[in-house]
């Protein structure tokens, strides 16, 4: 029989498998060896039916599962080579003491077609360098128990001798798991990509997100649950049931009352001081509901994050039937669960309307703030953009931002990331729709051109919402000062004609954000009675790359449809670079940044060279050694110096640069205006080590204090509050009969 299996292999599967089998040594050729007579046995009951390999799965091992692909020569491929590229044997529990990030534990009961599909589909996903998969088996009578042991060390596995059921399953593997965020996961699912990173990515981001949950999908792409509300009688509803996973109601990360825990992240601490899943619901049910309301008690959030998707085969493991068998302690436990929760239930939950569904499922509902810009930020590309990418990420720590663009060009990738940071996304045609069903506590517009075109209509569509202006820099400031630099008539007359606009525009709003403490000055005597605050560029500091030796050559960043960009490289390529190449012979000047105009092109026999958009700028930064902005006018904060600053490089710049930031000639920076005096600095923080080192740590450390996101999201949250409350518009403490809901996290 085993020379009728060899006959039906193609060639192609027998050479690799030898190559496979034969070309490993020890413990990981027995492994390699085992998978392969695993196939063969298969293949032996394969033959004696009349059927290929290929079909053999569909008789052996999975009647009862039509909807699972069926596994051809390419999944015992995938065993054998998960196997054969272990060195040691089987992991069956223990601890080595390190401590890693993610522990995904998966209990499983029969089923082996589910089990191995899902494995296969997870260990695609993880790093094995910080995270480990770690099964528990209630005692499966199936082939499962000898599927796992062709994983080898790439699993750890747990043998019980009883069906433990999937509760003390669960606490069973959290036990032995070591890392830092647990992940429960399901045997009936397959992950799909980015699965795991993004539960991640958002736990390690939010440190208040204390469980974080999935986008579950049937297999036809249908959404089975996008988060999960829990009505006041403590009946459980999975939101967005049969509805398109591109509905934009759940393409967002959102705050919600909890996740099923057939995928969902737990930080190990919080679990392990709510002792675990509650064992009143062993078997099963209501276990996750009951974990996240523990959660969420602990003062943490729970989070569902849309894309951290993947397929789940609902009631393959424990059926649909809630009258009977195992399915039937849904029933019983929503009793249990109502007992222990149901003050909390009372006072924070709506009443089971699934009309109201929509409210339900965002406890932010209550606090929703509109942010309006003329497209969607693009953090990469320009400092404007990031600025706006920091104050969604802020105003998502209270409300709930729906980010509105007037633009008709579509960014999926840069869509995508608003998504993940909980930011809600329409279009200005949605967002007139939008206003007829929701209650918005206040918009915020950003630059004049948008804010002319729709604070009038904000104002009508509903007169409670409160208007904050966010002015980007005051454009007037930056055209008069272009104006003066290069005598242009035009430009003079731009610049009276945005003074207009921005101060009618000033007076009528509720709050002003200015870029710049210069600015808000200004805009005190343009717009007096109107409060104002400073909302400059945000900056994280980074890990500051090579040292002084290690780096080489000079550094421009900057988005070239801005006019003060260009003028800048203009300047210095033109009346500073000849100067410093005379002391600094083959040193060159690279540029960064989206839209530079054709002429660049000529600056490179000069010694500047063009990069244009660099989506990962990190390494540039690590390497050059000297950042210069030669800015000759402008407005407000300048975004490209504080990102320099924050990633440790030195930077050379004007007065007009360094205005806004508190920065000190000599100390943070150094400062100069003319060609001349621009290039000597130039030329002594390339060659100076001991200045090279003082103004990258001052400024690295002024960046850390004073524009960091923690103390300019307090500035942008803090002002937004203040607004609302303002004239006691800021509707509080209604309960969840009216629009409001008591226990809502955000602050009005």
């Amino acid at each position: 029989m085993k020379h009728t299996l060899r006959e039906k292999l193609p060639l192609w599967l027998k050479l690799r498998l030898k190559r496979l089998v034969f070309g490993t040594l020890g413990a990981a050729l027995r492994l390699g060896a085992r998978a392969y007579n695993f196939a063969e046995r298969l293949g032996e009951s394969a033959a004696a039916n009349g059927l290929d390999l290929r079909q053999a799965w569909d008789v052996k091992m999975r009647p009862r599962a039509p909807h699972v692909e069926p596994w051809g020569a390419t999944d015992f491929l995938f065993l054998a080579r998960a196997a054969a590229g272990q060195t040691g044997e089987r992991r069956t529990g223990g601890d080595d003491g390190r401590t890693i990030n993610t522990s995904v534990v998966i209990p499983v009961f029969n089923k082996v077609e589910f089990t191995f599909q899902c494995l296969r589909s997870l260990l695609r996903e993880v790093n094995s360098d910080d995270t480990e998969v770690i099964v528990v088996n209630n005692a499966s009578t199936d082939e499962t128990r000898e599927v796992l042991s062709h994983f080898g060390g790439l699993v750890r596995v747990i043998e019980n001798e009883i069906n433990r059921g999937f509760v003390d399953a669960c606490n069973q593997g959290a036990g032995i798991a070591r890392g830092r965020f647990l992940v429960f996961l399901n045997n009936d699912t397959v992950v799909l990509p980015g699965w795991l990173a993004a539960l991640v990515e958002t736990a390690e981001r939010d440190p208040r997100a204390g469980a974080v949950g999935s986008l579950f999908l049937y297999p036809d792409g249908r959404v089975q649950e996008a988060g999960a509300i829990l009505w006041s009688n403590g009946e459980a509803f999975h939101y967005g049931w049969g509805r398109s996973p591109e509905d934009r109601r759940f393409t967002f990360a959102r705050e919600v009352d909890y996740c099923s825990g057939a995928s969902l992240l737990v930080r190990r601490e919080l679990f392990e001081r709510l002792g675990g899943f509650d064992r009143r619901y062993a078997p099963a049910y209501y276990e996750d509901a009951d974990l996240c309301m523990g959660v969420r008690s602990l003062g943490y959030r729970v989070v569902y994050q849309p894309l951290s998707r993947l397929i789940h085969y609902e009631g393959a493991t424990a059926g649909r039937d809630t009258r009977t068998g195992f399915k039937h302690y849904q029933v019983i436990n929503r009793e249990k669960f109502y007992e222990k929760w149901q003050g909390v239930l009372a006072r924070e939950h709506y009443g089971e309307d699934p009309s109201r569904a929509e409210r339900a499922a965002n406890r932010k509902w209550a606090a929703q703030v509109a942010v309006f810009d003329d497209r969607i930020p693009t953090p990469d590309r320009d400092a404007g953009s990031a600025r706006m990418l920091f104050i969604l990420r802020a105003l998502s720590e209270w409300y709930h931002p729906v980010f509105v663009t007037a633009s008709k060009q579509v960014w999926p990738e840069y869509e995508k990331l608003l998504w993940k940071e909980g930011v809600e996304t329409a279009s200005a045609l949605d967002f007139r729709r939008l206003l007829k069903r929701r209650r918005f506590r206040a918009a915020v517009i950003s630059r004049p051109a948008v804010a002319e075109a729709l604070l009038k209509p904000i104002r009508r569509a509903d007169p409670r919402v409160r208007v904050v202006f966010d002015m980007v820099d005051a454009h007037f400031i930056r055209y008069a000062r272009e104006a003066e630099l290069t005598g242009d008539p035009q430009t003079a007359r731009e610049a009276a004609a945005y003074r207009r606009v921005e101060t009618r525009l000033a007076r009528a709003s509720d709050l002003i954000w200015c870029n710049s403490s210069a600015d808000k000055e200004v805009m005190g005597r343009e717009a007096p009675g109107v409060p104002s605050v400073v909302v400059p560029t945000i900056h994280e500091t980074h890990r500051r790359g090579l040292s002084f030796g290690g780096r080489e050559h000079l550094l421009f960043v900057g988005n070239f449809l801005h006019r003060p960009n260009t003028d800048a490289v203009h300047f210095f390529v033109r009346e500073v670079l000849p100067t410093v190449r005379e002391s600094l012979p083959g040193v060159e000047l690279l540029l960064v940044g989206d839209n530079a105009p054709p002429e660049f092109a000529a600056y490179a026999s000069e010694g500047a060279r063009l990069l244009g958009h660099v989506p990962d700028i990190e390494p540039v930064f690590a390497r050059s050694r000297v950042f210069v902005a030669p800015v000759r006018f402008g407005a407000g904060v300048k975004g490209k110096i504080g990102e320099a600053l924050a990633y440790g490089l030195p930077v050379v710049t004007t007065t007009i640069g360094a205005e806004g930031m508190s920065l000190r000639n000599e100390h943070e920076v150094l400062i100069a205006d003319s060609p001349s005096e621009f290039a000597a600095a130039v030329v002594r923080a390339y060659r100076d080590e001991g200045l090279w080192q003082r103004l990258s740590d001052n400024g690295h450390a002024h960046v850390g204090r004073h524009f960091s996101p923690a103390s300019i999201g307090k500035v942008i949250n803090d002002s937004v509050k203040e607004v609302i409350e303002k004239g006691g518009r800021g509707e509080k403490g209604k309960g969840v009969k009216g629009e409001e809901r008591v226990g809502n996290s955000a602050p009005a």
